[in-house]
């Protein structure tokens, strides 16, 4: 059964780090109680016969999202495991100029900063610039104090978690926790931090009060 006062405190960590966007630039910040309210206003922000782009994002996928918005007949554009390179980058670069661009970030601080890690550079190069409107989601569970603690985050868990996930061998898979390798299969080769909003990228923060993805 679900603690009432651990969602209540949530709500309100949530909403100091609400406060610290908007103070960084990001005013279209929101809170949702829960994942169908916060489903229910995306689909209705996008609308149908859009082009979204989507990179690998499980928070975005966990939440049935996706499948939410090709209901609207709306084009979903990412790439697949059976890929190769060429066309790939052919559909990372088509996202890139999407009506819409859907991703979560690893980690974000009190103090309103967002960070976030990748392994090619595709995922964190179109939250930047590029799509008419950048979508960020994030639950509670991506909340850290500071950078510091938001790069051991994005490092020691979001990238662990989803190197079992792509069954890529890599150290981490072993013990546990980011060895700072020199894998060609690392997912941990950029990082990107968003301390304030960039100015002629447009974007709409979704928080919801549940925790969500790695």
């Amino acid at each position: 059964m679900e603690d009432n006062n651990i969602k209540i405190f949530n709500k309100k960590l949530l909403e100091n780090v609400q406060k610290e966007l908007v103070k960084n630039g990001f005013k279209e910040t929101k809170i949702f109680e829960d994942v169908f309210s916060a489903k229910e206003y995306i689909c209705s922000l996008v609308g149908d016969n859009k082009k979204i782009g989507i990179g690998g994002s499980q928070t975005i996928r966990s939440i049935g999202l996706l499948e939410e918005l090709k209901k609207q007949n709306n084009e979903i554009i990412t790439h697949t495991s059976d890929m190769d390179a060429k066309t790939r980058i052919e559909v990372w670069l088509k996202a890139q100029s999407a009506d819409f661009y859907f991703a979560s970030p690893q980690a974000v601080t009190l103090n309103g900063e967002l960070i976030f890690i990748d392994a090619y550079g595709n995922r964190v190069s179109a939250c930047i610039y590029g799509p008419k409107k950048v979508v960020l989601v994030f639950g509670y569970n991506k909340v850290v104090k500071n950078l510091e603690e938001g790069i051991w985050r994005a490092r020691n868990i979001a990238a662990v978690i989803n190197n079992i996930r792509l069954e890529r061998k890599n150290p981490c898979v072993v013990t546990g926790k980011c060895e700072d390798c020199d894998s060609t299969n690392r997912i941990c080769n950029v990082l990107t931090v968003l301390y304030k909003k960039p100015q002629y990228t447009e974007y709409e923060i979704i928080m919801i009060n549940d925790s969500l993805g790695y």
